[in-house]
């Protein structure tokens, strides 16, 4: 999949068919049946009302989007309609995507918080409700997959969906999904994503991580415990699964928290 970098990492995509986007009509229509969200400003209508002013026509060059409201906030939904398209963002880990399936010439339909949340955009209860609105939107006939920017990571729409909504509910912090995990060079297993939330990457040293599944798990609960007590700034010590001590601080540069088996 080719990687829009004008994308960015603060928002998600709705990933489709070529010539599948859905159009302004099935948004509102979506809105309406649902009642949790809608369309609060559409592109088009300034558009027009230009074109009217300058009684000039109009080009068929401008990438249409919309501007979704939900509880109180919104949310700008750029590339829907038959306008010009944009190839979907890189996708690094799949999450309920089969591995056979060719994500390339899926075209994005993207999702960022209003400029009025400009500098709100990685506070809990903003991207609680972008994703949340995201999981309302996945009803969208054709839809794909979901890439969520900040870990390049790409889910089914269902287990999205599923995440997103024990999330919001008050359950645990969707790791395996908004927090990609890969290997390094030296044997080690690195986070993709956690910084968008916490600051810091999580690293899990080459002794911990022989055993990839659990390996995973250990950056999972820390993971976790950063979400929790926010970004680590002098050693310590948590208690991993199987209640198995861990030792943890972070690294020079402070990007990244350590960890390591317990003492």
């Amino acid at each position: 999949m080719n990687n829009d970098t004008s994308i960015g990492v603060r928002g998600l995509s709705l990933l489709f068919p070529r010539g599948k986007r859905p159009e302004v009509a099935a948004i509102r229509a979506l809105a309406e049946k649902d009642g949790s969200f809608s369309v609060s400003h559409d592109s088009e209508d300034r558009l027009r009302e230009s074109v009217q002013a300058l009684a000039e026509p109009a080009g068929d060059n401008q990438r249409r989007w919309v501007e979704l409201l939900i509880n109180g906030l919104t949310f700008d939904l750029t590339g829907v309609g038959n306008g010009p398209a944009r190839a979907g963002p890189d996708c690094a880990y799949r999450f309920d995507i089969p591995d056979d399936l060719d994500l390339n010439g899926l075209e994005a339909v993207s999702l960022y918080p209003g400029p009025h949340l400009a500098g709100g955009e990685r506070i809990e209860p903003v991207v609680q409700t972008m994703t949340r609105l995201a999981a309302r939107l996945c009803s969208l006939e054709s839809l794909v997959a979901v890439v969520w920017h900040p870990a390049r990571s790409c889910m089914g729409p269902n287990y999205f969906t599923q995440i997103v909504s024990n999330w919001t509910k008050g359950g645990v912090f969707p790791a395996r999904g908004f927090v990609g995990l890969g290997m390094s060079p030296d044997g080690g297993m690195q986070s993709e994503g956690a910084a968008f939330f916490v600051g810091q990457e999580v690293r899990v040293e080459p002794e911990l991580a022989d055993d990839q599944a659990v390996a995973a798990k250990i950056a999972a609960r820390l993971i976790d415990f950063l979400i929790e007590n926010g970004p680590l700034a002098k050693a310590d010590e948590i208690v991993g699964p199987e209640a198995r001590k861990l030792r943890i601080a972070p690294s020079a540069n402070q990007r990244f928290v350590r960890v390591w088996g317990g003492g």
